[in-house]
């Protein structure tokens, strides 16, 4: 839809970048801190580990200085809940309090406004070794005393809190969960439990959240992108409605309204995945829902139908990190209409807006896009520069497009693009690089670890001046 007039950005509009601790902070042992599944898990012999990262840790003050020269008004970064309770409750590691103390107020020092995640994929190793982690029930209250600690420690400057990173692919990447053996099958299985527990933790934690009195917003970070239907033929409209169901929408299904929805809660039972259900969960999510949503989005999919065969019986789902098709419901294919990323991400600025419609129109809440970015192959020139315009060009379209949906009536907190600088990306390396500010090192090699602005560190510098008004 088009219209004679845009609205402009909301003069209080968050412009902001993001990052995550295990993958920028480094120091993986230091001051106290304890494991998380992501320091034990098997290690990629082709790419770098998180164990340096990009070192924030040590230079934290140093990024905050080029985030203010940025102009950042809210940065979005996750605590490590090992470096806070290095065995996941118990004994506190002031170390890693006052770190995050000291973080909270450099960004406040320049105006910054804190965006705290409060758990991004580094559960406690601990406890899984203890209980099996998020498998169990005994997760929910961990998980909600950790965050009652961070509500009452840094809530007095913290504003905005987004309570679990990415659920879904926590369900659905064994090694998020601290899982190890080679049941495909089994450990969906145990996912979809440690899922339902997520969404109790997540209640539980809203509750003790509005219970404390803590002024702002809170609510989850969700991975979300439009699947398209790869025609208009009824059956490729039903699979990416289905699509959308199991890898998306189930999931703020549960934290916004409290149920699984009848078709999904049928597939579950059909497939033996379907959880245990203690009285009052339902009615605990229902009672405490989320007071905004963060977005995730990258790109979108394109699926067609994938009838049930002999050779694909029902249930089959292609060998993936995250589906791709599964016998019954969808199969992802090209979309021909799309260019996409070094990574085969397919770029889709107009999904963006489509995904900030469905989700206003479904649970209407606030949002805040916590990532969206474009990881590449980045190559440092000499006299330090970064030409990255094909970055550039990414998030121009989709700050556009997150400007439409403004006009379409959505409430748009901010915008964090991913990432501010360069991060260790979870399945690929120091080699996607996403950030604006480039970091000095490979894989392995870990050179100067000099922080270089990049061309897209001045255009955003100009995007958020002019309060989005300036995109060129």
């Amino acid at each position: 839809m088009e219209f004679r007039k845009n609205k402009a950005f909301p003069t209080d509009f968050l412009w902001g970048a993001s990052t995550s601790s295990f993958q920028v902070e480094g120091a993986w042992q230091e001051d106290g801190k304890g494991l998380s599944v992501i320091d034990v898990m098997k290690k990629n012999p082709k790419i770098t580990d998180f164990t340096v990262a990009v070192d924030h840790y040590h230079r934290m003050k140093e990024d905050v200085a080029l985030m203010a020269e940025l102009g950042l008004k809210v940065y979005r970064f996750s605590i490590a809940w090992t470096r806070i309770f290095p065995s996941g409750r118990g004994d506190i590691n002031q170390k890693g309090v006052d770190f995050y103390n000291d973080l909270i107020d450099e960004l406040c020092k320049y105006g910054i406004e804190p965006l705290v995640t409060i758990y991004h994929f580094d559960y406690p190793q601990s406890l899984v070794e203890e209980y099996g982690g998020w498998m169990s029930r005994k997760s929910v209250e961990d998980y909600r005393a950790y965050a009652e600690f961070l509500f009452q420690t840094y809530g007095d400057r913290v504003k905005y809190w987004l309570t679990i990173n990415e659920q879904d692919h926590v369900v659905r990447i064994p090694s998020r969960l601290g899982l190890t053996g080679e049941n495909k099958y089994e450990q969906l299985k145990l996912g979809y439990q440690a899922n339902h527990h997520m969404c109790v933790a997540t209640a539980e934690t809203i509750k003790t959240f509005h219970k404390l009195g803590l002024k702002g917003k809170i609510g989850p970070a969700v991975s979300f992108s439009m699947i398209h239907p790869a025609s208009s033929n009824p059956d490729d409209v039903l699979a990416s409605q289905d699509a959308m169901l199991v890898k998306h929408n189930y999931l703020l299904d549960l934290h916004c309204n409290g149920e699984y929805r009848a078709p999904l809660w049928q597939y579950l039972l059909d497939r033996d995945f379907a959880p245990k259900i203690e009285d009052g969960d339902m009615q605990l999510m229902k009672e405490n829902p989320p007071t905004m949503i963060g977005v995730n989005y990258y790109f979108s999919e394109t699926v067609k139908a994938f009838p049930v065969s002999e050779e694909f019986p029902l249930g089959y789902q292609k060998e993936s990190l995250l589906p791709e098709a599964e016998a019954g419901v969808f199969q992802v294919i090209k979309n021909n209409e799309l260019t996409a990323t070094d990574w085969g991400w397919e770029i889709d600025p107009l999904g963006l807006r489509l995904t900030l419609r469905e989700l206003h129109e479904r649970y209407h809440l606030p949002l805040i896009i916590t990532e969206n970015g474009m990881g590449a192959y980045d190559k440092l020139e000499a006299g330090d520069v970064v030409n990255d315009d094909y970055r550039i060009s990414y998030l121009r379209e989709h700050i556009k497009q997150t400007k439409l949906a403004i006009n379409d009536g959505v409430t748009v907190l901010g915008y964090c693009s991913w990432s501010f600088m360069d991060i260790v990306s979870g399945r690929n390396g120091i080699d996607k690089r996403y950030g604006f500010v480039y970091i000095n090192r490979e894989n392995f090699d870990l050179k100067d670890m000099r922080r270089i602005k990049k061309k897209s560190f001045y255009w955003y510098q100009k995007v958020i001046t002019s309060n989005g008004e300036t995109l060129s």
